[in-house]
């Protein structure tokens, strides 16, 4: 396994981590690929197990803020092609989503392995929508958990 590819997005994620410990002093925090981002990835990528990359970062584990909440935005192969096709800022791992072959399927099933055992997971289609109705429902989940119960 490529141990400094590793090594380096492990350090992002220890520094995202003391990044949002700080954050959440002053509020809430929306965070943009965590922990599931770089096991699914990193596994993917370097087409290795994803119980291998889990027991790289199990030492790590206590460590890292646990999240309330992690989307997990699922797309069919046919509605990630469209919304790359719109993508301002294409860089090679994007391109290599569909040039590498297996490496969507394999991303994909790692995603999905990831999310079933991850106790904040939430899954949102994105196929037939838009980054604003994703957004919204994201801000409808947030604000319904947030909602005090009626207790009559």
């Amino acid at each position: 396994m490529p141990g400094r590819t590793f090594a380096f997005y492990l350090s992002g994620l220890l520094h995202t981590s003391d990044t949002v410990r700080r954050a959440l002093a002053v509020g809430p925090v929306i965070a943009d690929r965590y922990a599931s981002s770089v096991m699914a990835c990193h596994a993917a990528v370097n087409r290795v197990r994803l119980d291998q990359v889990r027991e790289l970062i199990t030492p790590f584990w206590s460590y890292l803020v646990a999240p309330d909440v992690t989307f997990y935005l699922v797309s069919s192969a046919t509605s990630l092609r469209k919304r790359m096709r719109t993508k301002r800022d294409v860089k090679q791992d994007d391109i290599d989503l569909f040039d590498v072959p297996g490496r969507l399927d394999k991303l994909q099933e790692n995603f999905a392995a990831v999310a079933e055992t991850d106790p904040s997971a939430v899954l949102l289609t994105t196929d037939g929508r838009s980054p604003d109705e994703l957004a919204d429902a994201v801000i409808t989940y947030l604000e319904d958990r947030r909602a005090p119960t009626d207790r009559h």
